[in-house]
């Protein structure tokens, strides 16, 4: 009779759960290449990783560095925590690199920090990346239930995660320890990296070059912006969390590498980055081109945002970058709807219809803009694959979402300029409202195999546009900045060799 297998489910002979004699351990990797850091000088971070015995569980480890500001005047913190302190981040083994993510402290502040971090998460952040755990502010603390929209008043600002880091985060001359993860790559699979298949002659290297300038981290006091390289880094490290295991576990895992061709496959995702610019005062149908070609690309995510701080009054125009969050700060640029074009298929087939015009006034049988972001805010979460949870979009909500910072007055709303033209501070400085506006589309098709599931636009070389229609209103005074980042499947192959190899 043919032996057939049993769902585990009811496999009673399988009693207990599959394991190999192992031991757990922390290890700390220091960069091979400096003690201190800043970005003006040594502004690039290298740590080998590297074990003959040990594998690295990338999930529960994290990188710890201490930040001091060298500066005269006092500084506070984007959103994004440690991570906005680097502007690309790398993985490489013997001069190849595996994985890039560039525009890594907006990705960070922009998009995930706002999108994938619950209130809990946030209280977290406070103590290790001196994140706002709770925006109140002065004496006068209101109960949230009872306040359904934020008070005139900053000093009367209840609400949680609505409210940026004052200046006195980083006083001048003082420093704070950061802890955060790295979200890059190999490093953000679930599986164990078997660090004994590297060659260790050819350790994997991790890579942390700083934010070009200081000025891009967050806000400083002050009459006049520091000097670019104010923020210095010391003792900076990866904390790794490393599982021993015997040479009978490793010399299977090179059996098994045998009978794969020579190579171990790990599977996961990356995140490439690319940007367009939409000119000032531009409307109708805008065409954004993405030259990222990938054979299984899985999510758009994408911002809007000016880089232009001649338009802007107060401390934007004393500072400039230094006076405003502008990492994380964006709008919708007046968009009305928005679709991704590769070849000649559009992704989805109907756009998703954005609010417009943010300046529009209330008409009778009209829904406001600011009652139109339902749409956008749900193909965003499809994007991360978190319709179904109980908290799909973290901490986004109609107080940070798509706002400026003059949010008391209406319509409330922002399309992406830092200033309004007129002297108006748009971007959020010490103690504004968040504003955050990112976007995102779900483009796994199911057209490939089950771990190549995107969209492919390398296979033919196809074009890949994002196409944005804007209202007739313009899109503001300002130049837009549109940073696209596109999430898609990659596959790390351990060879036999030593060498580490991927595609995608």
């Amino acid at each position: 009779m043919e032996e057939r297998a049993l769902p585990k489910v009811i496999d009673y002979q399988d009693v207990l759960p599959v394991a190999v004699p192992a031991i757990s351990r922390r290890k700390r990797f220091y960069p091979q290449n400096g003690t201190t850091f800043n970005s003006q000088s040594s502004n690039e971070i290298r740590i080998d990783i590297h074990s003959t015995n040990a594998l690295l569980d990338p999930a529960q480890s994290y990188l710890m560095f201490e930040v001091f500001n060298t500066s005269a005047v006092n500084f506070g913190c984007d959103i994004g925590g440690g991570n906005v302190l680097f502007d690309t981040i790398r993985i490489e083994q013997g001069g190849r690199v595996l994985s890039e993510t560039q525009a890594y402290n907006r990705l960070c502040s922009s998009i995930l920090t706002s999108c994938q971090d619950s209130t809990q998460q946030q209280f977290t952040q406070s103590i290790t990346e001196i994140q706002r755990g709770n925006s109140a502010q002065g004496a006068a603390l209101v109960s949230q239930q009872t306040v359904p929209h934020p008070a005139a008043s900053a000093n009367t600002r209840p609400y949680f995660k609505t409210a940026h880091n004052t200046t006195n985060q980083i006083p001048a001359g003082a420093g704070v320890r950061f802890v955060c993860p790295l979200y890059t790559g190999l490093f953000t699979q679930d599986k164990l990296i078997p660090l004994p298949l590297v060659s260790p002659s050819n350790p994997i290297t991790i890579v942390l070059r700083m934010t070009t300038t200081s000025l891009d981290c967050g806000v400083f006091s002050g009459a006049a912006a520091p000097a670019p390289g104010v923020l210095e880094i010391r003792e900076a490290a990866y904390h790794a969390a490393l599982i021993e295991v015997g040479g009978d576990v490793i010399q299977q895992m090179r059996m098994m590498q045998d009978m794969s061709g020579g190579q171990l496959v790990i599977s996961g995702t990356d995140i490439e980055y690319t940007s367009g610019v939409i000119a000032a005062n531009q409307s109708g149908e805008q065409v954004v081109r993405c030259p990222i070609r990938k054979r299984s690309i899985q999510s758009l995510f994408f911002t809007i945002t000016s880089e232009d701080f001649g338009n802007g009054g107060g401390q934007m125009a004393l500072l400039g970058k230094g006076g405003v969050y502008n990492l994380s700060y964006g709008g919708n640029a007046n968009m009305i709807s928005y679709q991704l074009k590769v070849g000649s298929v559009v992704y989805p087939p109907q756009p998703v219809r954005c609010w417009g015009n943010v300046a529009a006034a209330a008409q009778p049988n009209v829904v406001t803009a600011d009652k139109q972001r339902g749409e956008c805010l749900m193909e965003l979460a499809k994007a991360f694959g978190t319709l179904g949870f109980v908290n799909p979009t973290g901490n986004l909500n109609t107080i940070n979402y798509g706002v400026n910072t003059q949010q008391i007055a209406a319509p409330r709303l922002s399309d992406g300029d830092n200033g309004d033209g007129a002297g108006n501070t748009q971007a959020p400085g010490s103690g504004d409202v968040i504003s955050t506006c990112p976007f995102g589309l779900d483009l796994s098709s199911f057209q490939h195999t089950a771990i190549e599931s995107g969209v492919d636009n390398e296979t033919m070389a196809e074009e890949c546009n994002l196409i944005l229609d804007i209202d007739g209103v313009t899109v503001g005074v300002e130049d837009k900045t549109i940073n696209m980042y596109l999430m898609y499947d990659q596959h790390y192959y351990f060879n036999s060799d030593g060498s580490v190899t991927f595609s995608n």
